[in-house]
């Protein structure tokens, strides 16, 4: 009976996510959880009590992916659903060990031991971005809070990790407050911690959104929105693609335009070996001062073997080619199989080629004077990854996607929310190109300036600026996981420090 309350945070955490929108409910959305640790008797049910948290909300969260995976991953429903379910399964781990380890924690230390709850959720979060194969950080708790513009500014110096600790310690510190109502004045003291770290964090973003707020954009960008359907007849999509970008480009108005921006999107023509859309591109790109930025499949023969790479393309404002960026982080079971031999069933979600192999490095465009950098879909959810371009020099982040296998659900917004924070953490303007939508010029604050909507033919325009300034996060990365793993490793030293002193009495 007891896991109803497990299953409850699980619950309250997805309808915190968008579509939804109740980013408040994850304030409260733990304290079900941790009261079900304080009572439960072991770590074993402990474990049990956030898998159980951890499946009830990746099975509403994800409810998108077997449509997924059997529309676009050749899969039968059956399997599509198996395979649904076994990433929800292994998922679920991460929150089952983290309350297994604080019941341990409790058990050989004290009840107190509880707090060790935020430290160690937020290190698990941070192990989602290495594994499974290569990582999925998804659905961070932090995600939950993106539309409090004035809480979410600390992540340039925390990263999205600082605001789920946040979130996390609250909803201990509450939960502490409920189990202990009527006792010591000292039980006050978490809730009492837990509201000053947040008027420090409002105060810290207030101050941050008057400084990053006031920035003169005085760039313009245009990102189409083409939406290529996949699954349209090739003549319609090869005509969509070869001449459905000049012609919405024919019917921009502005004449101030300095970048146009292609997204990433099904890709019936080669830019390597298709003159006609070669000069298109070239054409296009001569319209504007920056030029182009597009998305396309770059083919590398090595041996007798063709290798296949998602890639950006720069065209400068004098049509010419230069530069060009690999995709580095491949979705599995999107642009590659992980584990071919294992799963042999399965074919990759792109249709355009049998499978992509990732780029070797990160690289650095040059947008006139200023350099610039080139993310594309799935890398948009992998702080370090986007941090290491800034690091680098980058000025403005592009980001080239296609969220149209997600057809309308609440991935694309889901996907677009988690977009957000990569402005935030290395304050740089946001250039969003989406084949279907949600495309949007973000600013360094995390202010959504334009957006589109999803499944249709749009154009979104957009002023951004280039900043050579580093933040903290983009400078020294996640100091702040590290202090999460000093902590709950002083409270691994304390218990071993409790046991040896029992020991000698």
């Amino acid at each position: 009976m007891l896991l109803f309350l497990p299953a409850l945070t699980g619950f309250l955490l997805a309808a915190s996510f968008p579509r939804s929108d109740q980013n408040y409910l994850a304030w409260i959305a733990f304290v079900p959880l941790i009261v079900f640790l304080f009572r439960v008797k072991t770590s074993f049910r402990a474990f049990w009590g956030g898998y159980v948290a951890g499946c009830v909300e990746l099975s509403l969260l994800l409810l998108w992916m077997p449509t997924v995976l059997e529309q676009y991953g050749g899969l039968n429903p059956w399997l599509a659903w198996t395979g649904y379910a076994l990433l929800i399964l292994l998922l679920s781990g991460f929150p089952g060990v983290a309350c297994a380890i604080v019941k341990l924690f409790m058990q050989r230390g004290c009840d107190r031991m509880l707090f060790g709850l935020p430290p160690l959720w937020v290190l698990f979060e941070y192990a989602q971005t290495k594994i499974p194969f290569g990582g999925f950080p998804w659905l961070l708790v932090g995600y939950t809070q993106t539309d409090r513009l004035s809480l979410i500014q600390i992540a340039d110096l925390t990263g999205v990790y600082g605001v789920s600790f946040l979130v996390l310690f609250f909803g201990t510190a509450f939960a502490w407050l409920l189990l202990h109502r009527g006792r010591r004045l000292l039980n006050w003291c978490p809730m009492l911690a837990a509201v000053v770290l947040i008027c420090l964090c409002l105060l810290y973003g207030r101050m941050a959104l008057d400084r990053w707020g006031a920035l003169q954009a005085d760039v313009k960008a245009v990102l189409l929105q083409g939406n290529l359907n996949p699954d349209a007849a090739g003549s319609v999509l090869e005509d969509k693609y070869l001449n459905g970008y000049t012609r919405m480009a024919d019917g921009l108005q502005s004449s101030d335009i300095d970048l146009l921006v292609l997204p990433e999107s099904p890709t019936p023509a080669l830019y390597d070996e298709n003159p006609r859309y070669r000069n298109a591109m070239a054409a296009l790109a001569r319209r504007y001062s920056y030029g182009l930025i597009f998305n396309n499949i770059r083919r590398e023969e090595v041996g007798e073997d063709s290798r296949y790479f998602n890639s950006a393309f720069l065209l400068d404002g004098s049509g010419t080619r230069t530069g060009t960026y690999d995709k580095t982080h491949l979705v599995p079971f999107g642009e590659y199989i992980p584990l071919k031999n294992l799963f042999v069933f399965m074919r990759t979600v792109t249709q355009d080629v049998e499978g992509f192999h990732p780029g070797r490095d990160i690289r650095i465009f040059r947008l006139g004077e200023h350099p610039a950098n080139v993310i594309i879909c799935f890398e948009a959810i992998f702080p370090e990854l986007v941090r290491r371009f800034v690091q680098d020099g980058s000025q403005v982040i592009v980001n080239l996607t296609n969220d149209g296998w997600y057809g309308n659900s609440n991935a694309p917004f889901q996907h677009f929310t988690i977009a957000r924070w990569r402005a935030v953490e290395n304050r740089r303007y946001f250039l969003r190109a989406a084949n279907s939508g949600i495309s949007a010029v973000i600013e360094p604050t995390g202010r959504v300036q334009t957006e589109t909507g999803i499944l249709r033919e749009a154009v979104c325009e957009g002023r951004f600026a280039f900043i050579a300034q580093q933040t903290f996060y983009t400078h020294y990365g996640d100091i702040f996981v590290f202090l999460c793993a000093i902590i709950a490793g002083s409270f691994t030293i304390f218990i071993m420090y409790k046991r040896d002193r029992e020991k000698r009495l």
